[in-house]
């Protein structure tokens, strides 16, 4: 009993060394651009031919049937535009329209693209070309039917890319989104309009959070991810630790830098582990991976399993 308690006592202290918080950190874009391309149009040439879906209206009620995938596609060029907008490098335009843009023999029009790239100002192209849905056979009419509450929307759409000057295609990414649908899980003639209606806006909003992701593909975006650091070992380590936790970078790395020549070598590799952290915060990976791996060399476990995040990050941005 004596033995249990003096372990699990190890182990709340050592745990108590370590805090995790997240913190954001950016990816490189999907799509590699040249420097010089920063405008783009929007084409969507989605239709109820190359996306066919289940109709989201019913003519059990005499209301006209709608393509969800097309009503989709029609909202996703709003979500690229405000991606666009949201990119502080790329700037986007709705290029209304446009049926196809491949020859008949399925190669790029580009003499199309040129005349229209030419009038509009802009660099390149993304085509929403194909948009696809998951949803339960029957929809909310079935959904009600059997007493759900809830419907599942999955929607995935495809997106080539464009470079004019350098006649450049980038073809067939796809992006995802998923919405879970609220119903009545009634089968009056009211709920399931209602329910019907509901579901056409989830389409709608399905579309935007597609469009959004595919112009995202585009440019570095910013996430968040877990990160843990070490609050505890020194004076000068938990006097960084609310620096850290608030992302002064700036103040935590010159405070750490105070003690980078402690006697104590435990001290010294979390002082190390936790300097990897400040510059990964800054956006420095390659001096991050530095002090990562004088940590791991001094022992440090925590900084041998950072250096390999890092790494994988270092490959993702092409450093």
């Amino acid at each position: 009993m004596k033995n249990l308690l003096f372990i699990t006592l190890i182990c709340l202290i050592t745990v108590s060394c370590k805090t995790s918080f997240r913190i954001s950190v950016q990816e490189p874009a999907t799509v590699n651009l040249p420097n010089d391309a920063t405008s783009f149009g929007v084409i969507n040439t989605v239709n109820k031919d190359n996306s066919p879906e289940q109709q989201i209206a019913g003519v059990i009620l005499g209301t006209s049937q709608i393509n969800g995938n097309v009503e989709a596609a029609n909202r996703a060029v709003e979500g690229a535009l405000r991606a666009f907008e949201r990119s502080n490098s790329l700037q986007g335009k709705s290029i209304p329209q446009v049926k196809s843009i491949y020859n008949s023999d399925r190669s790029v029009n580009w003499k199309l693209l040129d005349s229209i790239a030419a009038i509009e100002d802009i660099d390149g192209f993304i085509e929403l070309s194909k948009m696809e849905t998951i949803s339960p056979v029957g929809g909310t009419v079935l959904a009600n039917a059997t007493g759900q509450t809830n419907l599942r929307l999955d929607g995935s759409m495809y997106v080539n890319t464009y470079i004019v000057k350098d006649r450049v295609s980038i073809a067939q990414y796809k992006v995802f989104h998923s919405y879970n649908i609220p119903t009545s899980g009634s089968t009056s003639i009211i709920n399931i309009l209602n329910d019907a209606q509901r579901k056409t806006e989830y389409f709608k909003a399905l579309g935007f959070q597609l469009g959004h992701k595919a112009a995202a593909l585009l440019y570095p975006n910013w996430i968040w991810v877990n990160r843990t650091y070490y609050s505890k070992g020194s004076k000068i380590i938990k006097r960084a630790k609310p620096m850290i936790q608030k992302g002064n970078w700036d103040i935590a790395e010159e405070q750490l830098l105070m003690e980078l020549s402690p006697k104590n070598e435990k001290v010294k590799r979390r002082v190390l582990y936790n300097l990897a952290l400040v510059k990964e915060g800054q956006g420095y990976i390659t001096k991050a991976i530095e002090y990562a791996k004088q940590s791991a060399l001094l022992g440090d476990k925590m900084a041998n399993e950072y250096l390999r995040v890092l790494e994988r990050r270092r490959v993702q941005l092409g450093l």
